[in-house]
């Protein structure tokens, strides 16, 4: 049983070559980016259009709210249900994005950690809010001042919960080997040309505030989404929203999106020449 990951950095075309993929073999799409998850930012995450959407099937997009939390975990298993369902029809699984542990939690296998009940999640994510939050954590398992610093609030906030839920360190459940899906997963990454993906990435940057993206952060600021949502560390959010605050101009705050685009962009990069035994890379354009 065999299923296709496409990966890539930011701006790269995955999600071009995904539909192409997809229209020749009988393919239905299933999103591995973390921010793409989320109904709220989908100019900003450069969501497929609908038109797009329309072309073939897409699943796991736009579908999170304003309470809702992913993980790789959670991610994982959502996919993992996908790939069986698209196979169940004859069709072809193929996973496009690019969060790395996203992937690794696919191909590698789920982590044996529990499921932590809906009440403990909550106290987790209240205590999260206090100021000496790391230190507290820390007093309940002290492996994490080992792995994990003050400001990586949504990991610890998850190594808390887990804590409390087991009654041990999410660092040795982490140490328990997980069991790979018995998948055939053909690894595709695309590897562009450096000054090709920064035109890419400056381009797509100012298509999206004229496409209404500075609306859609407006409507962020005055949603209920809960102030621990990733949706905030979406890359862009930081500098629009400075903007929109009066605190810099928009062309100050395009040129610093752009800037933050094309580091995260090389942030990927990173991870996936790390990943060079595992994946086949396509050189772009």
């Amino acid at each position: 049983m065999t299923a296709t990951i496409i990966t890539g950095p930011t701006a790269s075309g995955k999600t071009a070559m995904a539909i192409d993929l997809a229209l020749k073999t009988k393919g239905e799409i299933i999103n591995a980016d973390s921010m793409q998850l989320y109904r709220h930012l989908p100019i900003l995450t450069a969501c497929p259009s609908k038109a797009e959407k329309e072309t073939v099937p897409h699943h796991l997009f736009e579908i999170l709210g304003d309470d809702d939390i992913s993980s790789a975990g959670w991610w994982a298993t959502q996919c993992l249900g996908q790939i069986k369902a698209i196979l169940a029809r004859g069709h072809h699984p193929i996973i496009v994005g690019g969060t790395g542990m996203y992937l690794k939690s696919l191909t590698d296998g789920l982590s044996q950690i529990p499921e932590v009940p809906a009440d403990i999640r909550d106290r987790a994510r209240q205590e999260a809010q206090h100021h000496d939050f790391y230190d507290m954590v820390c007093a309940l398992d002290p492996l994490v001042a080992n792995y994990l610093k003050k400001n990586d609030k949504q990991r610890l906030t998850r190594a808390f919960e887990v804590f409390l839920a087991t009654g041990q360190s999410l660092f040795e459940w982490q140490k328990i080997q997980p069991q790979k899906p018995n998948y055939d997963f053909k690894k595709i990454a695309l590897i562009p040309d450096k000054a090709w993906l920064h035109d890419r990435i400056n381009n797509r940057f100012d298509l999206m505030i004229e496409a209404g993206t500075l609306d859609e952060i407006k409507a962020l600021q005055h949603s209920a989404v809960r102030p621990d949502s990733p949706i905030f560390r979406a890359v862009g959010v930081k500098e629009l929203t400075s903007h929109l605050n009066g605190e810099i101009s928009l062309d100050q705050a395009k040129e610093l999106g752009k800037i933050a685009t094309r580091q995260y962009a090389k942030r990927q990069m990173t991870w996936i020449k790390g990943q060079s035994a595992d994946y086949d890379f396509i050189p772009i354009p």
